[in-house]
């Protein structure tokens, strides 16, 4: 079955400030849209390729919601003993093809469907909402579950949140803006990605500069 949606995406910039904007931790795992049908839990990859047989544990959520319609948007993420997302374990999940394979390591290596937006309820597309309207929603709608949870909204100090995630070596912080509208396939500046910085002091011998759209950076330390 064809995606319902290929996932809206966000910019890489400088953390934005000041009213109108939320922010989430950006979760280290494969993006996916997740459909509740009455055929099961169906989930598509960021290219819109179906994997919902490598992730037999999205079948709970089906059985929670039974035939209610839902589309989500959110990130498939393996947890590490130290309770933080690890990306290495995630790939031992992301390309099995066998049967058995796919059993065994959904028991060894669990995989949680952290979701951070709703793009349809039944016949009704939310994409037109606010994404401050579609978060009520998806909360109202979603309690946590076995293999699924609600990421975490802050609506202030996005920048307290990104210094957090930077002391526990997480990937980093999304901000979005209240106000915007879902809009599918597309890299909007409505969210921003922000990665930690980080910092050291060392002494540069020299470097090398970079090609193409990277000429005015550097490439590599020499």
């Amino acid at each position: 079955m064809a995606a319902p949606y290929l996932p809206m995406k966000a910019v890489a910039a400088p953390l934005p400030v000041g009213a109108g904007w939320a922010y989430e931790i950006k979760w280290d795992g494969m993006r996916a849209i997740v459909s509740n049908t009455s055929d099961g839990a169906l989930a598509h990859s960021s290219r819109g390729n179906e994997v919902s047989a490598r992730f037999p544990e999205l079948q709970l959520l089906h059985e929670h919601f039974g035939e209610l319609d839902l589309v989500l948007d959110g990130e498939l993420v393996a947890f590490g003993d130290d309770g933080l997302p690890s990306f290495g374990l995630l790939q031992q999940r992301m390309h099995l093809e066998r049967r058995h394979d796919i059993e065994r390591l959904s028991r060894e290596v669990p995989v949680v469907f952290v979701i951070f937006d709703i793009l349809r309820v039944e016949d009704t597309e939310t994409l037109p909402l606010p994404f401050s309207d579609r978060r009520k929603l998806l909360e109202s709608l979603v309690d946590p579950g076995p293999t699924w949870q609600v990421s975490t909204l802050h609506l202030d100090d996005g920048a307290a949140l990104l210094d957090a995630v930077a002391e526990r070596n997480m990937e980093g912080v999304v901000a979005k803006q209240l106000a915007s509208a879902y809009h599918p396939g597309t890299r909007s500046s409505a969210w921003v990605k922000v990665k930690p910085r980080r910092r050291q002091e060392f002494v540069v011998g020299g470097w090398v500069t970079g090609e193409g759209e990277r000429a005015s950076r550097i490439a590599a330390l020499v």
